[in-house]
């Protein structure tokens, strides 16, 4: 199979292949297209690739991230909502055996497919690598976060803001940025300006990279807890962000005030303290005390 060379412009090629294939940008579904050569060398060099790696790309678009997955990786499965954007990418890509495209929507396809379309068999490792549309990046992430299909490690191009709640200090947590310190390592490579995209978003973005932790690592993170009741006590603590912890604890679970407030100070938590306050080693503290109650 012959290869397309991208050419340096990408600018100029983006929009000359939507003129080519009747596709408009940023109209629908939010479409905003990388035309930043070092930006995209950036995430190929973040995501580790090696010549067996199992790629998913969400929203391929005119294939500029997919044709560069193609090029290093073993295998590589794309999930594309727009039908003409399908048969864009498909004849961009010129029919490479290596590349499977989903038709649908990420969040609603169910991980059999995407491990059967990836050709895992059993415990192999695989990547997500994809320049996230904005509006889909929370349950995106609870996705493959939470479901029992998960990978390796995401590289991720995301709107800056959703970059800096997945990594938030104590004052500003959120659930995101729990799930996210909780189940994996997260590094902020580098920030993107709205000029690296056309047409132009109105918001900056950033590259992330995150390990995500097996099994193994993250049961030893949580030191015998479970990470099930300790989900569920940060649900109840964010459900009214502005009550107080204490008060949304009391309201959902069938122990009582005193012996919640004990436990708050056991683990070193204050009684005015509310769910963004608390770290995750506070959480973690949080259900050892609670747990017995």
């Amino acid at each position: 199979m012959s290869e397309i060379v991208l050419p340096l412009d990408l600018r100029k090629w983006t929009k000359l292949s939507l003129e080519r294939y009747g596709l408009k940008a940023g109209l629908r579904m939010g479409q905003h297209f990388l035309v930043d050569q070092q930006v995209l060398q950036d995430i190929i060099e973040t995501a580790k690739l090696t010549t067996e790696a199992r790629v998913l790309e969400v929203g391929g678009g005119l294939g500029i991230l997919t044709l560069e997955l193609l090029a290093r990786a073993g295998r590589v499965v794309v999930v594309e909502l727009d039908k003409k954007m399908m048969q864009a990418l498909q004849n961009i890509s010129l029919g490479s055996d290596k590349l499977i495209i989903i038709p649908g929507d990420i969040i609603k396809i169910p991980a059999t497919e995407f491990k059967k379309a990836l050709g895992i068999t059993g415990q192999q490792d695989w990547q997500i690598v994809a320049n996230l549309p904005y509006e889909i990046s929370g349950a995106f992430l609870y996705k493959f976060l939470w479901e029992d299909f998960q990978p390796s490690s995401m590289t991720l191009l995301v709107q800056r803001e959703v970059a800096e709640r997945m990594m938030a200090i104590p004052g500003k947590m959120s659930l995101l940025s729990l799930s996210c310190q909780l189940k994996s390592r997260i590094e902020i490579v580098r920030h993107v300006t709205p000029k690296s995209f056309w047409p132009q978003p109105k918001v900056q973005s950033s590259l992330v990279r995150m390990e995500i932790l097996s099994p193994y690592e993250l049961q030893k993170s949580l030191v015998g807890l479970d990470i099930n009741f300790l989900w569920r006590l940060a649900r109840i603590g964010f459900a009214a962000r502005r009550k107080l912890l204490i008060n949304n604890l009391v309201s959902a679970l069938p122990i009582k005030r005193e012996d919640i407030a004990r436990a708050l100070t056991a683990a070193g938590i204050k009684p005015t303290a509310r769910a963004q306050e608390l770290s995750l080693d506070n959480w973690k503290a949080l259900s050892q005390e609670l747990k017995y109650l």
